[in-house]
């Protein structure tokens, strides 16, 4: 483990590269770009602007943001002028911000104007000074040394352009020499996924920032590496590989401000990507897509799939659309930790694990019993031990240093690969038989006329055991809600699955699964549309 800061640690360089190639560059518009010195120079600048404008140590900053090519120099200038950086969704509305701002207690925040009306509902509530917001959208081109593009807003209420923070010159960040510090300070919030209830805020410190990055330090491969990043950059998993190494190592990222499948595939094809991550909704995208994916992805190399479960069959599918030395892995891990498994480039991928596990990581899997389980293919519950863990979740107690973490995934191994077999909160206990909602999902979504659906468990009427029962989403062509019965759909899994794995609680037609931003199903939010249920 590196004794250094999260900001020295990405700005150390390990490998020489021009220093002036473009490295976090707009998707949308790739004439907006900053360069390894563009980002060092407008890190430094902001660091001055926010220590001048009052930002104290251990403050903290709302980074309510879409994915932009500058967010990374946000999140490094926050952090190394020594204040605790917070990205927030910015769909979100004002009651789920303002929850955020609750817990964050920002001391300012920053967004863009298409943001700005619920920025300011908060504000309100939370009587923050309108001088204390930035907005970044006619900032971004003078802030990157370049001409903007149109004139700046002057009727925002008070609000502050971005530039108002890069008039003080340049300031170093704060650097953190000692192990001590590093565990002491933290650095960001990344906010859980609220797939139970209203987000928590996870608190990192340098030091689990840094833990988990050496985990993913990335092996030399045979190509060059150009990233394009289609997830949210305010979630661990969007940020893990889009932030960091882009500087340290000198790899490209092209940055999506929010994912459209028709740019996510000309992006790859026009900038030659080699690399990206996703979601299984995404997967799912491609391949029923009905693009020239054999042309559109030739170029890449290595795809990794994380936030919510996936099969293999899904994974192949996508790996046979591309370069025919090309990885598809299930990338597995928690907001509360990092990313802890893979399968790296090159390695033969079973589609239906979640790969090995990371430098930095250790885990143990125990059974219903309290007992360890030492044997491969015994299931139990996933417990990880890790430095990159949080310190814990802001205004609770904290993580006690070397604790192992418990999951909620049940898991086995084999051979050294690990394999979730499903949440242990969402198992659906049928007569005595455990049932995975996955399991069940995977095989819907082979269904041809099936675009998305979630199953959960269901009591039936006179109390005595649970059953599955199926959320739906139809394909959007016409002949799909024709063909796609209540009675087909539970059909369909019937003739696929064991008789105490059948949807007899019923499967009930939605217009959308509702996810989190990362792709995971909120379950709980299911019992509560108010859709037309058509059962068998």
């Amino acid at each position: 483990m590196p004794v250094t800061d999260i900001v020295s640690f990405a700005f150390d360089r390990q490998r020489q590269y021009d220093e002036e190639k473009r490295l976090f560059i707009s998707a949308e518009d790739p004439s907006q770009f900053l360069t390894a010195n563009q980002t060092v120079a407008l890190v430094r600048k902001l660091i001055a602007g926010l220590q001048t404008a009052g930002l104290q140590r251990g403050d903290a900053v709302l980074l309510h943001l879409a994915n932009h090519y500058m967010y990374g120099a946000l999140f490094f200038a926050i952090i190394g002028a020594g204040g605790i950086c917070c990205g927030t969704n910015p769909a979100y509305q004002a009651f789920e911000l303002n929850h955020l701002a609750d817990l964050a207690a920002p001391r300012f925040i920053i967004t863009s104007e298409d943001c700005l009306a619920v920025v300011l509902q908060v504000c309100k509530r939370k009587n923050i000074d309108h001088t204390d917001v930035f907005t970044i959208d006619s900032a971004c081109r003078s802030a990157a040394g370049v001409p903007p593009s149109v004139p700046e807003s002057t009727d925002l209420e008070g609000i502050r352009p971005l530039t108002d923070l890069l008039k003080y010159g340049e300031a170093d960040w704060i650097v953190l020499d000692s192990t001590e510090d590093m565990k002491k300070t933290m650095a960001c919030y990344y906010s859980t996924s609220g797939t139970t209830g209203l987000p928590k805020l996870a608190m990192f410190s340098h030091y689990a920032l840094v833990a988990q990055q050496v985990a993913l330090q990335p092996a030399d491969v045979p190509f060059e590496v150009i990233r394009l990043a289609c997830l949210p950059l305010f979630h661990v998993f969007g940020a893990a590989w889009a932030l960091f190494s882009t500087i340290r190592m000198g790899q490209p990222v092209l940055i999506m401000s929010r994912f459209d499948l028709a740019s996510f595939v000309g992006s790859i094809a026009s900038h030659a990507v080699s690399e990206t991550y996703v979601s299984p909704p995404i997967v799912h995208s491609l391949n029923r897509s009905g693009l020239p994916l054999h042309e559109l992805l030739v170029t890449l190399r290595y795809v990794g799939v994380g936030g919510a479960p996936i099969n293999a069959h899904a994974l192949g599918n996508l790996k046979g659309r591309m370069h025919a030395d090309a990885t598809v892995s299930q990338v597995w891990g928690m907001t509360e930790f990092g990313v802890a498994t893979l399968f790296p480039w090159g390695e033969k991928v079973d589609g239906n694990a979640i790969g090995r596990l990371l430098k930095n990581y250790d885990m143990r899997l125990v059974d219903s019993e309290g007992a360890v389980i030492t044997s491969d293919g015994k299931s139990g519950e996933l417990f990880i031990r890790t430095p990159g863990v949080m310190t814990g979740y802001r205004n609770m107690p904290a993580v006690a240093e070397g604790e192992w973490f418990r999951t909620g995934d049940l898991a086995h191994t084999k051979d050294g690969v690990l394999y979730v077999d499903g949440r242990a909160k969402e198992i659906i206990k049928v007569r005595g038989w455990q049932v995975a909602p996955a399991e069940i999902e995977a095989v819907l979504l082979q269904h041809p006329h099936i675009a998305d659906c979630s199953v959960v468990g269901t009591t039936t009427d006179d109390g005595l055991t649970e059953v599955p029962r199926a959320y739906v989403v139809r394909e959007k062509r016409p002949q799909s809600a024709v063909l796609t019965s209540a009675e087909d759909v539970f059909n369909f899994a019937r003739q696929r699955l064991a008789s105490y794995k059948r949807l007899d609680g019923g499967v009930v037609f939605v217009d959308g699964i509702p996810r989190t931003a990362s792709g995971k199903t909120q379950r709980f939010k299911l019992f509560q549309m108010q859709a037309e249920a058509e059962k068998v």
